[in-house]
């Protein structure tokens, strides 16, 4: 008796499981002729699909004879909304039931169970969930995104994120110096994130004045526009600069004779006052900077 209730369960939650996934709707275009409905099951060759939501009429196309475009669901323009509005806890939930909801397709190129799979994993990086990234991206399959810029991120999260994750400040280092990634034509997004990671690298190796230099390297390669990355260095440089011993050195000599204004640590408090009025006008995003670093205006240049 135990045994036929086991199963029973086990038919019911696998029914549950099915029952909660749904069909997403396509555009199928051949060279004869377009039909919009739902798809309802895909291999390597044919594709089923419907033409309502209702309908029990199951009709199939070839693969070689038909161009399939997934209509963006719902449940990712929700999700989207979230992400674009810097609410990647909340979105990052959204992108997950999404992905869960269309998993049955997520063989076909252009899916949105795999995009929401690599959004599920964005969200993960922006929140510095690493642990949680490096999970999702162990089962995750690139191989059905479509845009190429996916991919390249799919690929720096497994090498340099990962190495981030880990601390191997060293293997990181060699990384970013190496041929394969220096030579490639990336992104600003995706070269910031480099720059990002490599300025960690350098800190991890006791190396600040490169690691700042490096951190300058975010805003070049992506000024503004990737936010947590730009925002992140930005405060990294200015807590390298209020530690440098040159800085404190200069600050202590300010009303003393012996103050130079071309010495390295006014020029270095001349970089921190820059980041702040930065800060203020794009890179803060309306976040207010931490007090203590706006210590820098109290010594401008005196001549």
């Amino acid at each position: 008796m135990k045994t036929i209730l086991t199963a029973a369960f086990a038919l019911t939650a696998s029914l549950g499981s099915a029952l909660a996934q749904k069909e997403p709707r396509v555009l199928l275009m051949t060279d004869k002729e377009t039909y919009s409905g739902f798809m309802v099951s895909a291999d390597k060759t044919n594709i089923l699909w419907k033409e309502t939501e209702a309908s029990t009429v199951r009709r199939q196309l070839s693969l070689a004879t038909t161009t399939v475009y997934f209509i963006e669901p719902v449940e990712f323009t929700e999700a989207m909304e979230l992400f674009k509005s810097r609410n990647y806890k909340d979105a990052r939930t959204k992108f997950t039931a999404c992905a869960d909801l269309y998993e049955k397709v997520r063989e076909m190129k252009g899916n949105f169970s795999t995009l929401a799979k690599f959004y599920e994993m964005e969200c993960a990086r922006k929140l510095e969930d690493l642990d949680g990234l490096a999970a999702l991206h162990a089962k995750f399959d690139p191989e059905n995104l479509l845009h190429e810029y996916h991919k390249l991120q799919v690929k720096i999260y497994g090498i340099f994120w990962d190495a981030v994750r880990t601390k191997s400040w060293s293997r990181l280092d060699g990384l970013v110096m190496a041929d394969e990634w220096r030579k490639t034509r990336l992104p600003g997004n995706l070269r910031a994130q480099l720059a990002y990671c490599h300025g960690l690298a350098l800190e991890g190796m006791k190396m600040p004045t490169k690691a700042l230099n490096t951190y300058n390297g975010a805003f070049v390669a992506d000024f503004g526009a990737s936010e947590e990355i730009t925002k992140k260095a930005a405060l990294n440089c200015l807590r390298i600069i209020s530690e440098h011993p040159d800085v404190k050195l200069t600050m202590d000599l300010y009303k003393t004779e012996d103050y130079r204004d071309d010495s390295s640590g006014a020029f270095l408090i001349k970089e921190g006052t820059a980041l702040i009025k930065l800060w203020d006008k794009t890179l803060g995003s309306g976040e207010k900077l931490p007090e203590n670093y706006k210590i820098f205006l109290k010594y401008p240049p005196k001549n």
